[in-house]
């Protein structure tokens, strides 16, 4: 097995362009005027940089609110809690529930309910993608003069090559198109999803996937122009399932730790050592200090398997999936505070205010308008339902949001409001609505909702129909344990009214069944077998 470990580079000083003058024999002024001038051009072809700052943007896939070392001292994520706590902390920073939704949003500055995207994360077999007709933020970033590069996992379709990242915006990819891979194998089923641009990276195998990332992502930025401003997308895989690290990495951890735990450790401090490795990079290459990183989950950990009924706690699951949220409600998957709220910080040389935690509400599609204000991109055209965001990251200032969308999901049905501090819940919430404490060795039970939550409040607004509606002020209590709902029956109607009239701007998922087309060939997965639209 190869795993490469960071590399300490050494800068090497740059040769002197021009001698003393008294040891270069001068014969006039004119000579003088000559050799200065050139000088001059030859040093601002060498060091020429831009104003618009380099976006760094990390994606950690699963990495639940107490998988940290800021929120939880057992995690070895040092590099990571550096960066936050010389940057600023987002306490508030929200999510969606899962994977493909959350891309979706990052990159169209749009809910996930307005582009069709949010029911569950695409499977490889979908003839579908993430719709064409948005505009995405490399695709405008670019326009702006950006270097564009992606590296890691895209999960916004495969079945149609407009689908995939080079048609999306982006100059240069190298990673996986679907949603999980072994992370040695880069497999899924057996079959390759690991690509450079759409070419099958067979020569990779055996290479742990953060690895593998983290060497391109520093090709990427030793190689830059810096005279143009860089975007590098890194959507890492780490943590999502498989569970698997490098040994050196879980041998940090103590052996008693619960099993799936103390690998799903060992895989953030792995993560850990990329970003390091990423920042140190853009050091070494005098980018650093005109960057922007940005370091966000895109949803809550897994804390149990989705694919099967059975309780995390129960006998046949004690290892669990390794994510956890305490002391946050739900998991991954769910609209609970759990699912959604997720580690992240901003830190850059070029803000105004650092060092501090920001209470301040952001959302997934406020990236995308913060992120053009910064490149000095155009925002015209699509809508963004995504605000601006950059003189609360820089500056403190009060967020610029004051409402937001959990997810408004028909086919479950669900879904979720806030309006200032209160959180409305709306339908069927009650997959993974308990409280998760880390597992023991030996777990014992989980924090369980009581039962009295669960009572069905019909309202009058007759198309809603009979579910159970949950109201918590989340800025009093983060973990949602005290129901409000019967307490402030007309909170509940008017962001009742609110979710309605929301829902009228939904499109409706789009899910289609899987197509057999969509299979591997030749022990690969492929594109070009489904119309894009």
């Amino acid at each position: 097995m190869q795993f490469h470990r960071p590399v300490r580079r050494h800068r090497r000083g740059r040769a002197a362009l021009v001698r003393p003058a008294d040891t270069m024999g001068w014969r006039g002024p004119a000579q003088l005027v000559l050799v200065v001038g050139l000088v001059l051009v030859l040093a601002l072809c060498d060091g020429a940089t831009t104003n618009q700052p380099h976006i760094v943007f990390i994606l950690a896939d699963d990495l639940g609110y107490n998988d940290v070392s800021w929120h939880n001292p057992d995690i070895l994520s040092p590099t990571l809690e550096a960066l936050a706590r010389e940057g600023v902390i987002l306490e508030q920073n929200y999510a969606q529930p899962l994977c493909t939704p959350s891309r979706s949003a990052l990159l169209s500055g749009r809910y996930p309910f307005h582009v069709g995207r949010q029911d569950g994360a695409l499977d490889p077999h979908m003839p579908t993608g993430l719709t064409l007709n948005v505009t995405l933020l490399p695709e405008r970033l670019r326009s702006a003069g950006y270097s564009t590069h992606m590296v890691g996992k895209w999960h916004l379709g495969n079945c149609a090559h407009e689908y995939l990242p080079p048609n999306r915006g982006f100059d240069t990819f190298l990673g996986y198109w679907c949603g999980m891979i072994d992370y040695y194998t880069h497999r899924r089923s057996g079959s390759l999803d690991f690509f450079d641009g759409e070419r099958p990276l067979f020569e990779l195998d055996g290479i742990y996937s953060a690895s593998a990332f983290t060497d391109r992502a520093e090709s990427i930025i030793k190689g830059h122009d810096p005279s143009r401003p860089l975007f590098l997308y890194l959507p890492f895989q780490n943590v999502h399932t498989p569970l698997e690290a490098p040994a050196e990495y879980e041998e940090l951890y103590p052996a008693t730790m619960n099993a799936a735990r103390r690998t799903y450790s060992a895989m953030v401090t792995a993560l850990d050592d990329s970003v390091g490795r990423v920042v140190q990079a853009l050091k070494d290459a005098d980018l650093y200090s005109n960057s922007v990183i940005l370091f966000v989950s895109d949803n809550g950990g897994q804390v149990h398997s989705h694919l099967h009924s059975q309780n995390l706690y129960d006998e046949d699951s004690r290892d669990g999936y390794g994510g956890n949220n305490f002391p946050l409600r739900g998991e991954k998957t769910t609209l609970w505070e759990g699912g959604t709220r997720t580690p992240a910080f901003i830190h850059s040389p070029l803000l105004e205010r650092a060092g501090y935690v920001s209470h301040e509400l952001i959302h997934i599609t406020d990236w995308m308008p913060t992120l053009l204000r910064l490149a000095e991109a155009s925002a015209d055209g699509d809508p963004l339902d995504g605000f601006d965001q950059w003189p609360m990251l820089s500056a403190g200032q009060p967020s610029a949001r004051t409402e937001m969308v959990y997810n408004i999901d028909e086919k479950l049905p669900n879904a979720a409001l806030r309006i200032g501090d209160m959180k409305l819940l709306w339908g069927d919430n009650s997959g993974s609505s308990d409280w998760y404490p880390v597992l023991e060795a030996l777990p014992d039970s989980s924090d369980r909702a009581p039962a009295s939550a669960w009572r069905s409040v019909r309202s009058s607004l007759g198309s809603l129909g009979e579910y159970p509606v949950y109201l918590f002020n989340v800025t009093a209590d983060p973990t949602e344990r005290l129901d409000l709902s019967s307490l402030m029956p007309e909170t509940v109607q008017a962001m009742l009214e609110r979710l309605l009239e929301l829902s009228k701007e939904l499109v409706p998922a789009d899910v289609p069944f899987p197509d057999p087309r969509g299979h591997p060939v030749d022990g690969v997965w492929t594109t070009g077998w489904c119309e894009p639209y």
